[in-house]
């Protein structure tokens, strides 16, 4: 059966352009996605990534959305017709037609290919690691996946980071579990980052995102389950929803900008918190600075992954990021909600659960 387009899907146009799929649900006709490679682009970033004698650049500069910022202005220069200001969402995304795509490439597929016959040492890694986490968490190996430059098969074995994929809510939360227990493990392979290794991962983030030295290495430290170290190999882990999870279609809903506002919420359900849009059911808003809604916030949603999973029902939250309305056009029903990793908040938005404050305090 032929499968709709998922996060962390990579799809090429025909012009030789690499996107990276955004989230489960698309506009009729197009998806959502980000630029991430050109062919025979000179970037700012040093390393090169090569496939058939073809080398790419990579345009994205960093993941953030103002990352992706830079990614528009290069196409409104060079490939206009992959932008479109969505009236649904009254904003311009980056929409590939799919009359316009060439290859749709699937991490399931990819990874299948790997585990029966690895070409380099990055591979073997990769069918390393999935076998013990598949053992570790008794999820079948057909609900793995494996992206970026390793799905493109543009991969440098000497620098290439192992980015994975995990399919479905019941297996990514047992696939979480397995690595936090293999993290606590003194003889294990798989490792949250220490020392220096750390210290440069939260010297990193903190370039790009609103957050505090003290905070980004309580972040990667301890809580970012799903970007770590395999016998010392940066790897990183992303749940993405089956096709029969998804709920809701593009145009169903519209969207209604109203201004930055900072707010104080209390976590209700954050199953779906886990994937991309990671989203936070809230109740107990408080604002505390900036635009106040005309009617009660109900929903946290982050499209910067370092925000995912990062709190439990419950837990308080302290959010900035852009106020919206979200109006269902089958219902009639609207609600408003804080979403975080959006232009107009200008890379100042974020997500930061109290109790890092109080262990930082402590």
């Amino acid at each position: 059966m032929v499968r709709g387009f998922r996060d962390r899907d990579f799809i090429e146009s025909v012009e030789g352009l690499i996107f990276c799929v955004i989230g489960n649900v698309h506009p009729r006709g197009r998806v959502i996605s980000y630029l991430k490679y050109v062919p025979n682009f000179q970037s700012q970033i040093r390393v090169k990534w090569s496939r058939s004698g073809v080398s790419y650049g990579r345009i994205l500069p960093h993941y953030s959305a103002m990352g992706v910022r830079e990614t528009i202005n290069f196409l409104k220069a060079n490939y206009p017709q992959y932008l479109i200001y969505d009236d649904n969402r009254s904003m311009e995304f980056t929409e590939v037609p799919i009359d316009r795509i060439k290859f749709h490439y699937k991490p399931e597929f990819r990874l299948r290919e790997l585990m029966n016959s690895p070409m380099d040492p990055l591979e073997g890694m990769v069918r390393d690691i999935v076998l013990r986490l598949s053992s570790e968490s008794d999820v079948d190996l057909d609900f793995f996946g494996v992206t970026g430059s390793i799905l493109l098969g543009i991969h440098n074995p000497s620098f290439s980071d192992i980015d994975l994929v995990v399919y479905g809510y019941s297996n990514a939360i047992k696939v979480r579990d397995a690595l936090k227990r293999l993290y606590s493990l003194e003889d294990s392979s798989f490792s949250l980052p220490k020392g220096e290794v750390l210290e440069s991962w939260a010297k990193d983030i903190i370039k790009i995102h609103p957050l505090t030295f003290e905070e980004a290495l309580l972040l990667y430290g301890k809580y970012k389950w799903n970007r770590a170290l395999y016998r010392g190999r940066q790897f990183s882990v992303h749940p993405v929803k089956l096709d029969d999870e998804v709920r809701g279609c593009w145009e169903c809903e519209k969207y209604r900008f109203m201004g930055i506002t900072t707010i104080k919420a209390r976590v209700v359900d954050s199953k779906d918190s886990i994937f991309i849009p990671a989203t936070y059911i809230v109740d107990d808003v408080k604002v505390i600075d900036g635009v106040k809604p005309e009617k009660p916030i109900s929903r946290v949603v982050s499209y910067e992954g370092l925000y995912m999973d990062l709190a439990d029902p419950g837990d308080e939250i302290v959010v900035r990021g852009k106020l919206e309305e979200v109006y269902n056009l089958n219902s009639g029903e609207s609600y408003c909600q804080v979403t975080v990793g959006s232009f107009e908040a200008s890379g100042g938005d974020y997500i930061k659960p109290i109790k890092w404050l109080n262990e930082l305090l402590r």
